[in-house]
């Protein structure tokens, strides 16, 4: 999210994909919350030319994912994320923590993107 500060702007994909699908002469590639098999089918039946998922290759063997993240994203719920932007620096999805527990989801001490992944790097190296 990098054209507002305001979460409350933010559309969800399957919200916007038909819009921009209607508005371009080019491919659409939807991507953001598409996990599984069934993100894929509603993506390509509104529209899209492609589909990205991401999230879902964190659990790949090749992935440099620490185990704890990985059991983390294995046991989240939709009541397990939220609008952060204590990790990256911007407003991003996040796995709710330590960190977004004791400075709130949106805190305006976190670092400018993309700062905040450096000031938290001490802290990652030592989880």
């Amino acid at each position: 999210m990098f054209l507002s500060d305001d979460i409350a702007t933010q559309v969800g994909l399957f919200a916007l994909l038909p819009q921009v699908v209607d508005a371009m002469k080019v491919p659409v590639i939807a991507t953001g919350a598409i996990g599984d098999a069934r993100g894929i089918v509603a993506a390509l039946a509104m529209g899209a030319a492609g589909v990205q998922i991401g999230t879902a290759f964190l659990f790949c063997p090749g992935a440099k994912v620490l185990p704890s993240h990985r059991a983390a994203l294995r046991t989240a719920r939709d009541n397990s994320t939220v609008l952060t932007n204590v990790q990256r620096g911007r407003p991003a999805r996040g796995v709710v923590n330590r960190v977004i527990r004791e400075l709130g989801p949106i805190s305006n001490v976190a670092p400018a993107f993309p700062l905040a992944v450096a000031a938290l790097a001490p802290l990652h190296a030592k989880a």
